[in-house]
């Protein structure tokens, strides 16, 4: 038994479940693995994208304000706290289920309470995908650690982009080791990391704009904010943009394949989503945001409701196309690529 699993998974990657097709496999196993994926890569992000909007977003928007916008943020940092330690636990739960099903796809059982502790040693300590899940739950231990001490702001900010990160060597890319492999896994690493700007921004963004609409309603505070969040979603939507451009070219390859292959399908509601989602924040940005900076100009103590209602609406859309986007992300990582 040990000797046939050292020769299956001598080079196993994060894609070996998709080197087999779906009757293989199995249809509900296939599908459990997506869902899998897709709430890991979604923690992942969202657990990177509160420290991030935190430091880059809300504590500089509230550098010099008054104590009605100190209140706001304080109680804004219970609400962040809990957000983090959901992610935090998502990433585990969620990361120890994917691992057990790809265990359990490579040792040929029909589900992952079958899998021989032998087939777990090997696959964990003898091949790539298991080395790389010791390191990411590695950095998630010490992360929890941080956050349970509630120290080291900087390292917890750093461990959770690296978790986010080291996803990468889990994609499509992960698994070659040429020169245009290792191009394209910088890509996905990109890909990843600004991800945690937008759209994993936004989630926070919504609490802020939620605990704003039932506390103060400053005007000052709300658009700058707002003015640092535009800012930000505007250059990881740009960055999104060409990763995924150069992410579809190694991928799918031509226009034909991106048309008439499953894989290239599923990338198409993908992007369809993705367009939606800027469709939103173009109205933030052109027709929301203005609005918000003329008032705070005018009056900067009171809200403007009709503002803020019609922000808070269209943010809450963006994060329901986002989460979209995460179940095909995850149907994507189980669908074998026209180039492979």
């Amino acid at each position: 038994m040990s000797d046939r699993l050292l020769k299956e998974t001598a080079e196993v990657s994060p894609q070996a479940t998709r080197e087999k097709s779906p009757g293989e496999l199995g249809y509900p196993m296939i599908y459990w693995l997506a869902l899998a994926r897709s709430v890991h890569i979604g923690g992942s992000i969202l657990l990177a994208a509160v420290f991030v909007f935190r430091l880059i977003v809300l504590l500089p928007a509230t550098t010099s304000a008054n104590r009605a916008a100190d209140r706001l943020r304080l109680r804004l940092e219970g609400s962040f706290r809990c957000l983090v330690f959901v992610s935090w636990t998502a990433v585990i739960f969620s990361g120890l289920a994917w691992f057990m099903l790809v265990a359990a796809s490579i040792g040929g059982e029909a589900v992952f309470l079958g899998i021989q502790l032998d087939t777990v040693e090997i696959i964990l300590f003898r091949t790539q995908f298991g080395h790389l899940w010791l390191f990411r739950f590695g950095c998630c231990l010490v992360l929890g650690a941080l956050l349970l001490t509630k120290r080291c702001e900087s390292i917890s900010t750093g461990l959770a982009v690296l978790v986010l990160a080291s996803l990468g060597g889990a994609g499509h890319a992960g698994a070659s080791a040429s020169s245009t492999g290792l191009v394209a896994l910088a890509v996905d690493v990109g890909h990843l990391v600004f991800a945690a700007l937008w759209p994993g921004g936004l989630v926070p963004l919504l609490l802020f704009l939620f605990a704003e609409r039932r506390a103060i309603q400053e005007r000052n505070l709300l658009a700058r904010v707002v003015r640092r969040f535009s800012a930000m979603s505007l250059t990881a939507v740009i960055f999104l943009g060409v990763t995924g451009i150069i992410n579809a070219y190694f991928l799918v390859g031509s226009l034909r394949a991106l048309f008439e292959t499953p894989y290239g399908q599923l990338l198409l509601i993908k992007i369809a989503l993705f367009l939606l989602m800027i469709g939103f924040g173009a109205w933030n940005l052109l027709v929301l945001k203005p609005g918000l900076l003329r008032l705070a100009e005018v009056d900067p103590q009171r809200g403007s409701p009709k503002f803020v209602a019609c922000l808070y609406r269209n943010v809450a859309c963006e994060t329901v196309l986002a989460a979209g986007v995460l179940l095909i992300v995850g149907l994507l990582g189980v669908t074998a690529p026209p180039m492979r």
